[in-house]
């Protein structure tokens, strides 16, 4: 170990997937990086996660049961129990590669340890590589004016500076409350990122965000932008790209009806997003809506 190495947290929050953890606990705990710590927060499971964990002790991990309040809440909790100087997120059906979090560390020498960091990540099968995030514009606050890239994936934050934020735990924000979290990070804090991909986001049809209601999406998407604009420093750097952040809000609910079948909603959505932004559309997000509506 370094001396340079950083203590980092490695905050899971679960609720049900006894399986995923099972599979992913030993990964972790082989994990080619001594400084480090596990924290599972089991957001109220029914199934057999507590069981697993009695039987699975280890000097760096660390196994808590709250009661179901969701993920924004259960990460919050896994923080304030945790010990790191810098906090990683993963979820329960997610992967760490063995190297990650030496990559991390370098990544955070390199760069002087700053307060956020993004590292890159891929999405597809346990087999497979659907496409890679990585590539985004270092010290770029704009990252967030047209999506998340981010996810929870590859997020390193020193600890001191999540507990000034903290996930918004309002239920309905629930699936997007980490953009809402980084904007405001990001506008106070600026964000600094790295191209080492250090894990994958497994896609699976069980993933909870897969399939959302459209009352719901709308509430998260109009609940998302109120809350993240009531931050004062939010509304200073992002303030002049309102109107296409939700455009872009828009295009994300028409991309998730779209999906779904609801071509009529979808296209409702389209043209919202056209009086706000009419770049919306031209992008990779777009091309698939159009896509999808074409399809008989």
């Amino acid at each position: 170990m370094k001396l340079t190495d950083p203590f980092i947290s490695i905050v899971i929050p679960s609720y049900n997937r006894a399986s995923f953890l099972e599979k992913n606990i030993p990964k972790l705990l082989a994990l080619e990086y001594d400084n480090c710590e596990i924290i599972v927060v089991d957001d109220g499971s029914t199934d057999n996660t507590s069981q697993f964990f009695e039987r699975t002790a280890h000097t760096k991990l660390h196994y808590y049961y709250k009661a179901n309040e969701e993920r924004a809440a259960a990460r919050n909790y896994g923080v304030d129990k945790a010990n790191g100087t810098y906090i990683t997120f993963l979820d329960s059906d997610d992967i760490l590669y063995p190297d990650s979090l030496r990559n991390m560390a370098n990544a955070l020498a390199e760069k002087d340890y700053p307060d956020f960091m993004h590292m890159g990540y891929e999405i597809g099968t346990p087999e497979t590589v659907s496409r890679t995030i990585n590539g985004l514009k270092d010290n770029d606050p704009f990252i967030l004016v047209k999506g998340n890239p981010l996810s929870c994936m590859g997020i390193v934050v020193k600890r001191t500076v999540f507990l000034q934020h903290r996930f918004n735990e309002d239920r309905k924000l629930s699936a997007s409350e980490d953009w809402e979290l980084w904007m405001r990070i990001v506008a106070h804090h600026g964000i600094r990122t790295d191209d080492r991909v250090i894990g994958k986001l497994i896609e699976h049809d069980s993933r909870s965000v897969m399939s959302v209601p459209e009352e719901k999406l709308v509430d998260r998407k109009n609940l998302a932008i109120q809350y993240a604009f009531a931050n004062a420093k939010v509304q200073e750097v992002y303030g002049p790209y309102k109107k296409t952040i939700e455009a872009h809000w828009e295009t994300y609910v028409a991309l998730h009806l779209a999906i779904e079948g609801n071509k009529k909603r979808a296209v409702y959505y389209c043209k919202e997003a056209i009086k706000k932004d009419i770049t919306s559309l031209l992008t990779k997000r777009g091309l698939v809506i159009l896509k999808l509506l074409l399809v008989k």
